[in-house]
């Protein structure tokens, strides 16, 4: 089904992109054409103080899983890899010898993945902490969910019904820090189902929907590469390796060259990755920044990244076709073809704001994901009921 028809226009959509430093919001809704119509965007967003408002208190609350408020906007968030990050674990169910001819029930996954799940906790949450740099009581689990099911090694969609000795899958664990999930608790609690995710993990994603597994994102200091678990084509899961490399390097050469600031430099930059520089400047520039073009792509190389290789850059980088070989390939990142994939009819307002294409793709592309998400099936709605008392 194509999940656009089941949106309704002019519901309204807030997307935070939360950092270390704080965090920026878009606002927008649909329209009847299922355009994406940009209504703000906000910079420097004191979440604490944000959600403290009152009438965004009153907007939230809610009455048996109801909201007393109709008028409410369904907020997505998304991360940075130091304030979130998930912890893909994959696992083998061995079911008692006595049940193996019987068909599998939901109960019995259910209680099979739970008691692995409390085994795999502390190591995934151990490991978290060491990504998110704080303590192991520090890092919460925010969301579970099972996937890749097979039985006896073959691919199901679904395990419930068949019949099986050994049932194998991906679990995946997310986590946050304490004080994110302190501050975020009113949407976790929610009764929409509140989609919270690591930003390269949700964007990756959406470049997966044009683009064929192995998919990399370079966002210095590190390279975030979705792969296919174990030769599961519907499974991707996220690895994420340092990146000795930072896109300011571009800018360097010329600030230097012409004794500019940084400002009047990108700019520069600008014109020049436009085509309207003269040819003899465009030869000088070249020759300035060749040595970080030949490092990035060296670095690259050096990380033995494979597939589509796209850049987490506020400016585009200079690929030629000279940089499209061994079966990489470097591009700048597909937002129309992403956007055009999930059956939107474009932006309306970005240039109004003055936003470009590449922030955009960090709240755009979540949206989608959100909206295509599938885990939140019968199985993994039981987990997290049953495993809440891990938030904690």
């Amino acid at each position: 089904m194509n999940v656009v028809a089941s949106f309704r226009a002019r519901e309204k959509f807030l997307v935070l992109e939360i950092a270390t430093d704080g965090a920026n919001g878009l606002f927008f809704h649909l329209d009847e054409d299922h355009a994406i119509v940009i209504e703000k965007y906000v910079r420097g967003i004191d979440l604490a103080k944000f959600l403290a408002r009152p009438w965004r208190r009153a907007t939230q609350q809610a009455w048996e899983g109801e909201y007393l408020f109709k008028d409410h906007r369904r907020v997505i968030a998304v991360a940075g890899p130091a304030m979130a990050t998930t912890v893909p674990v994959p696992v083998t169910l061995v079911r008692e010898p006595a049940d193996v001819k019987l068909p599998i029930t939901v109960p019995e996954l259910e209680n099979l993945i739970a008691q692995e799940m409390a085994k795999i906790f502390t190591a995934c949450r151990t490991e978290a902490a060491a990504r998110l740099d704080v303590h192991e009581l520090d890092a919460v689990l925010v969301g579970e969910k099972a996937g890749a099911f097979t039985v006896d090694g073959k691919a199901v969609t679904d395990p419930a019904g068949q019949t099986g000795k050994k049932i194998g899958l991906f679990i995946e664990l997310t986590f946050t820090t304490r004080a994110l999930f302190e501050t975020l608790t009113p949407f976790f609690n929610a009764p929409d189902d509140f989609y919270f995710a690591e930003s390269p993990q949700a964007r990756l994603l959406a470049l997966a929907r044009v683009r064929p597994l192995p998919l990399a994102l370079v966002a210095p200091p590190a390279v975030f590469v979705l792969e296919a678990a174990h030769g599961k084509d519907a499974y991707p899961v996220l690895y994420r390796e340092p990146f000795a490399w930072n896109v300011d390097a571009l800018l360097a050469p010329l600030r230097e060259m012409f004794g500019v600031s940084e400002a009047v430099a990108r700019e520069l930059y600008a014109t020049f990755l436009s085509g309207g520089c003269s040819a003899h400047a465009a030869r000088i520039i070249t020759r300035a920044i060749e040595p970080a073009v030949a490092a990035l792509f060296a670095e690259a190389s050096h990380r033995h990244l494979a597939g589509h290789v796209s850049f987490d850059a506020p400016y585009g980088i200079p690929i030629s076709e000279a940089h499209r070989h061994g079966g990489v390939v470097f591009e700048e990142i597909p937002f129309d073809e992403v956007l055009d994939h999930a059956g939107f009819r474009g932006v309306k307002g970005a240039a109004a704001q003055g936003i470009e294409q590449h922030t955009l793709s960090h709240y755009v592309f979540p949206f989608v994901e959100a909206y295509f998400d599938k885990s939140n099936t019968e199985i993994n709605r039981k987990l997290r009921r049953r495993l809440h008392w891990l938030a904690s």
